[in-house]
Protein backbone atom coordinates (compact mmCIF):
# COMPACT_ATOMS: atom_id res chain seq x y z
CA UNK A 1 0.00 0.00 0.00
CA UNK A 2 1.21 3.52 -0.66
CA UNK A 3 1.17 4.33 2.99
CA UNK A 4 4.28 2.13 3.27
CA UNK A 5 6.40 2.95 0.37
CA UNK A 6 8.15 6.08 0.95
CA UNK A 7 11.48 7.62 -0.81
CA UNK A 8 14.01 9.42 0.74
CA UNK A 9 17.27 11.11 -1.06
CA UNK A 10 20.41 11.05 -0.14
CA UNK A 11 22.54 14.31 0.05
CA UNK A 12 24.73 14.85 -2.53
CA UNK A 13 28.01 15.57 -1.33
CA UNK A 14 27.74 11.62 -0.22
CA UNK A 15 30.40 10.51 -2.44
CA UNK A 16 31.19 6.61 -0.92
CA UNK A 17 31.25 4.18 -3.08
CA UNK A 18 29.35 1.03 -1.95
CA UNK A 19 29.96 -2.21 -3.95
CA UNK A 20 26.46 -3.53 -5.72
CA UNK A 21 26.72 -7.15 -5.53
CA UNK A 22 25.26 -9.52 -8.20
CA UNK A 23 25.55 -13.10 -5.77
CA UNK A 24 24.68 -14.80 -8.95
CA UNK A 25 27.41 -14.04 -11.23
CA UNK A 26 30.17 -13.07 -8.64
CA UNK A 27 29.90 -9.69 -9.85
CA UNK A 28 29.92 -5.69 -8.64
CA UNK A 29 29.84 -2.29 -9.55
CA UNK A 30 30.40 0.47 -6.95
CA UNK A 31 27.80 2.92 -6.82
CA UNK A 32 27.05 6.54 -5.32
CA UNK A 33 23.79 6.01 -3.32
CA UNK A 34 21.11 8.68 -4.59
CA UNK A 35 18.35 7.74 -2.33
CA UNK A 36 16.60 4.82 -0.22
CA UNK A 37 13.31 3.85 -0.68
CA UNK A 38 11.04 1.63 1.36
CA UNK A 39 8.59 -0.55 -0.45
CA UNK A 40 6.40 -2.52 1.45
CA UNK A 41 8.14 -2.42 4.36
CA UNK A 42 11.50 -3.12 2.46
CA UNK A 43 14.54 -1.28 2.21
CA UNK A 44 16.21 -0.26 -1.31
CA UNK A 45 18.80 1.54 -2.20
CA UNK A 46 18.74 3.43 -5.14
CA UNK A 47 22.54 4.02 -6.58
CA UNK A 48 24.09 5.48 -9.41
CA UNK A 49 27.77 3.97 -11.18
CA UNK A 50 30.43 5.53 -9.56
CA UNK A 51 32.30 5.38 -13.15
CA UNK A 52 31.07 6.22 -16.60
CA UNK A 53 28.30 3.79 -18.02
CA UNK A 54 28.70 2.94 -21.56
CA UNK A 55 27.51 0.42 -24.02
CA UNK A 56 29.24 -1.41 -27.12
CA UNK A 57 26.29 -1.32 -30.08
CA UNK A 58 25.88 -1.97 -33.47
CA UNK A 59 23.67 -0.43 -36.08
CA UNK A 60 20.60 -2.76 -37.79
CA UNK A 61 19.64 -2.38 -41.22
CA UNK A 62 17.41 0.38 -40.14
CA UNK A 63 20.41 2.85 -38.53
CA UNK A 64 19.35 2.40 -34.72
CA UNK A 65 21.43 1.46 -32.52
CA UNK A 66 21.09 -1.75 -31.00
CA UNK A 67 22.56 -2.66 -27.85
CA UNK A 68 24.91 -5.59 -27.09
CA UNK A 69 23.19 -7.15 -23.92
CA UNK A 70 26.27 -8.29 -21.11
CA UNK A 71 25.20 -12.05 -20.90
CA UNK A 72 25.04 -12.34 -25.32
CA UNK A 73 28.10 -14.44 -26.69
CA UNK A 74 28.83 -11.60 -28.48
CA UNK A 75 29.66 -9.88 -26.10
CA UNK A 76 32.08 -12.16 -25.06
CA UNK A 77 33.86 -11.98 -28.27
CA UNK A 78 33.06 -7.74 -28.86
CA UNK A 79 34.59 -7.11 -25.15
CA UNK A 80 38.07 -8.16 -25.17
CA UNK A 81 38.38 -6.21 -28.64
CA UNK A 82 37.05 -2.94 -27.52
CA UNK A 83 39.22 -3.19 -24.15
CA UNK A 84 42.10 -3.14 -26.01
CA UNK A 85 41.38 -0.09 -28.15
CA UNK A 86 40.16 2.08 -25.56
CA UNK A 87 43.83 0.92 -23.79
CA UNK A 88 45.47 2.20 -27.55
CA UNK A 89 42.99 5.32 -27.39
CA UNK A 90 43.19 6.27 -23.85
CA UNK A 91 46.48 4.62 -22.10
CA UNK A 92 46.10 4.66 -18.64
CA UNK A 93 43.28 7.58 -18.73
CA UNK A 94 40.41 5.37 -19.33
CA UNK A 95 39.58 1.62 -18.66
CA UNK A 96 36.41 -0.58 -19.95
CA UNK A 97 35.10 -2.52 -17.10
CA UNK A 98 32.55 -5.35 -17.90
CA UNK A 99 31.02 -4.53 -14.65
CA UNK A 100 27.46 -5.51 -13.43
CA UNK A 101 24.09 -4.53 -14.67
CA UNK A 102 26.27 -2.22 -17.34
CA UNK A 103 29.58 -1.84 -18.83
CA UNK A 104 31.93 1.03 -17.37
CA UNK A 105 34.50 3.56 -17.80
CA UNK A 106 36.49 3.73 -15.36
CA UNK A 107 39.02 7.24 -15.27
CA UNK A 108 38.03 10.63 -16.17
CA UNK A 109 37.05 12.85 -19.13
CA UNK A 110 38.00 15.79 -19.68
CA UNK A 111 35.86 18.67 -20.94
CA UNK A 112 37.46 18.62 -24.53
CA UNK A 113 36.71 14.89 -24.84
CA UNK A 114 33.12 15.58 -23.75
CA UNK A 115 32.74 18.42 -26.34
CA UNK A 116 34.44 16.19 -29.00
CA UNK A 117 31.53 12.68 -28.04
CA UNK A 118 28.52 15.72 -28.42
CA UNK A 119 29.11 16.75 -31.28
CA UNK A 120 28.53 12.80 -32.76
CA UNK A 121 25.64 12.38 -31.65
CA UNK A 122 23.76 15.42 -33.27
CA UNK A 123 22.85 13.66 -36.15
CA UNK A 124 20.46 11.07 -34.45
CA UNK A 125 18.16 13.37 -33.49
CA UNK A 126 14.97 12.75 -30.97
CA UNK A 127 14.63 8.86 -32.53
CA UNK A 128 16.64 7.42 -30.11
CA UNK A 129 15.04 6.52 -27.05
CA UNK A 130 18.30 7.02 -24.94
CA UNK A 131 20.90 9.78 -25.23
CA UNK A 132 24.05 8.54 -25.84
CA UNK A 133 27.56 9.66 -27.07
CA UNK A 134 29.90 7.76 -29.30
CA UNK A 135 33.14 7.55 -28.07
CA UNK A 136 35.31 4.74 -30.27
CA UNK A 137 33.85 2.93 -33.30
CA UNK A 138 35.50 -0.51 -35.07
CA UNK A 139 35.12 -2.61 -37.36
CA UNK A 140 34.80 -6.54 -36.49
CA UNK A 141 34.08 -9.73 -38.58
CA UNK A 142 32.56 -7.24 -41.56
CA UNK A 143 30.40 -5.35 -38.99
CA UNK A 144 31.21 -1.82 -37.27
CA UNK A 145 30.41 -1.77 -33.50
CA UNK A 146 30.45 1.44 -31.42
CA UNK A 147 31.14 2.09 -27.33
CA UNK A 148 28.77 4.82 -26.58
CA UNK A 149 28.28 6.42 -23.49
CA UNK A 150 24.90 6.75 -21.83
CA UNK A 151 24.14 10.41 -21.26
CA UNK A 152 20.65 9.50 -19.47
CA UNK A 153 21.09 8.27 -15.70
CA UNK A 154 21.55 4.90 -15.23
CA UNK A 155 19.85 3.88 -11.50
CA UNK A 156 20.01 0.39 -10.08
CA UNK A 157 18.32 -1.05 -7.28
CA UNK A 158 19.75 -2.91 -4.57
CA UNK A 159 18.90 -4.39 -1.03
CA UNK A 160 20.68 -4.59 2.10
CA UNK A 161 23.04 -7.28 2.58
CA UNK A 162 22.00 -8.86 5.78
CA UNK A 163 26.11 -9.99 6.69
CA UNK A 164 27.41 -6.72 5.05
CA UNK A 165 26.00 -3.54 6.06
CA UNK A 166 28.43 -1.85 3.67
CA UNK A 167 27.45 -3.84 0.94
CA UNK A 168 24.45 -4.13 -1.24
CA UNK A 169 22.24 -6.82 -3.41
CA UNK A 170 21.28 -6.26 -6.57
CA UNK A 171 17.91 -7.39 -7.48
CA UNK A 172 17.20 -10.56 -9.48
CA UNK A 173 15.07 -10.47 -12.19
CA UNK A 174 11.74 -11.44 -10.38
CA UNK A 175 12.65 -8.82 -7.81
CA UNK A 176 13.00 -6.34 -10.15
CA UNK A 177 9.87 -6.38 -12.16
CA UNK A 178 7.47 -6.23 -8.71
CA UNK A 179 9.28 -3.36 -7.53
CA UNK A 180 10.77 -1.12 -10.38
CA UNK A 181 6.87 0.37 -10.91
CA UNK A 182 6.40 1.14 -7.65
CA UNK A 183 9.90 3.10 -7.55
CA UNK A 184 8.87 4.75 -10.59
CA UNK A 185 5.83 5.71 -9.03
CA UNK A 186 7.85 7.28 -6.04
CA UNK A 187 9.88 8.94 -7.70
CA UNK A 188 7.47 10.47 -10.30
CA UNK A 189 5.56 11.86 -6.80
CA UNK A 190 8.91 13.31 -5.58
CA UNK A 191 10.12 14.97 -8.50
CA UNK A 192 6.06 16.48 -8.64
CA UNK A 193 6.08 17.50 -5.21
CA UNK A 194 9.77 18.80 -5.53
CA UNK A 195 8.59 21.05 -8.74
CA UNK A 196 5.37 22.04 -6.97
CA UNK A 197 7.58 23.82 -3.72
CA UNK A 198 10.26 25.33 -6.31
CA UNK A 199 6.78 27.40 -7.46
Amino acid sequence: MAGQNTLEKLPEDDDTPVPFVDVDKNEFIECYADSIAVVNGIEYTVGTPCDYPVALCFFDNEDQLIPIELDEELMDDIFPLAESIVEEEFGEELNLQRTSQTLTLMGELDDEEEDEYDDDEEEDGDNEEEEVEIMISFEHKGREYSLVRLLDPVLLVAKNDPENSTKRILLTEEESNKVMPILEDLFLDYQEEKEGMEL
